[in-house]
């Protein structure tokens, strides 16, 4: 045997540098990404705990997080009112304030009434269909509340 002897350490060097390459590589980017996207929720000047949960609770977009939590919602509440179709905290909060839930709320707004409106209206014991044909006959929340214990109807 005259041989030639080939040295293997190289070809497991390759091998290995191969291998710590397939994975760095994507895990850099990754990270990088979630870098970039982590800046932008730090930026806003939430707390980490902040962060975390409103991610936990679905809000991906730093700016709809910051919009909800700017109108006084914490995240699982905000999480309540988006799933009922309110994507606008500012209309969401005047509910909130005049102590309506997500879908309650949904309820009267499908009638067409507004947060202040509604609450005259609930407050005088009505329901949002029989607030709307009262409303439509053009009868106050007050006289309408006294014309239905004395068992009249709208019209």
């Amino acid at each position: 045997m005259s041989g030639v002897h080939v040295r293997s350490w190289p070809a497991q060097l390759l091998i290995v540098t191969g291998l710590v390459t397939s994975f760095a590589v994507p895990w850099l980017i990754v990270r990088a990404l979630a870098d970039h996207r982590d800046r932008q929720w730090i930026a806003s000047g939430l707390s980490a705990y902040e962060i975390n949960e409103w991610r936990e609770n679905g809000f991906n977009d730093v700016s709809d997080a910051i919009r909800w939590r700017n109108a006084r919602f914490k995240a699982p509440g905000a999480l309540l009112w988006t799933q009922e179709g309110w994507d606008n905290a500012d209309e969401a909060v005047l509910w909130h304030e005049a102590d309506f839930g997500s879908r309650e709320a949904k309820r009267w707004r499908e009638q067409g009434f507004g947060a202040p409106d509604a609450r005259i209206w609930r407050d005088a014991g009505f329901l949002p269909q029989d607030a709307r044909r009262w409303k439509d006959a053009g009868v106050s929340p007050s006289d309408a509340a006294m014309k239905r214990k004395k068992g009249q109807e709208p019209g």
